[in-house]
């Protein structure tokens, strides 16, 4: 199962490259709180959950031992309506709005805003630190809420089709090499994951906007309260700030390099293929006074 330097390293690649996401998305910072959603009330990585949500429900999966989640059931649910009310159709994924992005946040910038601010005589260039905000951050209206929604939404598919994928792709590894699921592949498995999460650059994390907190208690299949969000985002940015790939190279005990390589481009490129392809088999109405 991927973990959450992997849904972030993914979510930072699915913006730098001119395809369907980054077309699409104008909240980036919601689109990567979603993308982490799926696993908050699970329990597991956010501490003081006090009422968990079982991995089936958060994740549309049948129980197994190694799930697959109904992504595709979470984007007619609550994606393709979205779409709909908003007006966001298939022409939206091949060119880019007039809107301001809103960005996540960036832990370099963060660092280097604080060093510069402590220590401005270490700066021999004598530029002024870096302020990361965004103009739309206080503007809560409601259909700037709505659409930072849509963003959070497509935020937490990304999150399930990257987990049907990369399980998928686990499943078809054990058939092959003629194994089965035990306590030992469990094991094996999720020290290759993370290991190799730990091989990736990652430098995002959520901010926590009034913006975001107001667009997270709107998540329609369940609401996230105000604590939990600034939990999961104290989590998030302690998982960047601690990604480093260990001193010695890692010796994969089940999966490959090759195999997470492989399988991390392939949900990049699913990711945006399925966007731009559902948003075409979208119907969506014609907004008042076009």
């Amino acid at each position: 199962m991927p973990s959450w330097n992997i849904h972030i390293a993914q979510t930072e690649a699915l913006f730098e490259e001119p395809a369907a996401v980054a077309h699409i998305v104008r909240d980036r910072n919601a689109f990567l709180f979603g993308s982490l959603v799926p696993d908050i009330y699970v329990g597991y990585m956010v501490p003081a959950v006090t009422h968990p949500i079982a991995y089936r429900i958060t994740h549309f999966a049948t129980p197994a031992h190694i799930p697959k989640p109904r992504e595709h059931e979470f984007w007619d649910t609550y994606v393709a309506s979205h779409a709909t009310r908003l007006g966001i159709g298939a022409q939206a994924t091949t060119a880019g709005g007039d809107e301001q992005t809103i960005c996540a946040s960036s832990l370099k910038l963060e660092q280097d805003f604080v060093s510069r601010t402590h220590y401005p005589a270490r700066y021999v260039d004598a530029a002024p630190p870096v302020v990361q905000s965004c103009a739309q951050d206080d503007e809560l209206g409601e259909e700037g809420l709505d659409r930072s929604l849509f963003d959070f939404v497509l935020g937490v598919w990304s999150h399930l089709v990257a987990d049907n994928l990369w399980n998928t792709r686990v499943n078809e590894f054990l058939d092959a090499h003629g194994g089965k699921p035990s306590e030992q592949f469990r094991i094996k498995k999720q020290g290759d994951f993370d290991a190799f999460g730990k091989t990736l650059r990652i430098d995002w994390v959520p901010r926590p906007t009034p913006r975001l907190l107001a667009t997270a208690a709107r998540f329609p299949q369940y609401a996230i309260d105000e604590q939990t969000t600034l939990l999961a985002i104290g989590v998030a940015h302690e998982t960047v700030r601690t990604n480093h790939a260990p001193a010695e190279p890692y010796q994969y005990r089940l999966l490959t390099s090759g195999f997470f390589s492989q399988t991390f481009t392939e949900s990049v490129e699913l990711t945006n293929r399925l966007l731009k392809e559902r948003l075409s088999a979208t119907h969506v109405d014609t907004p008042a006074g076009a």
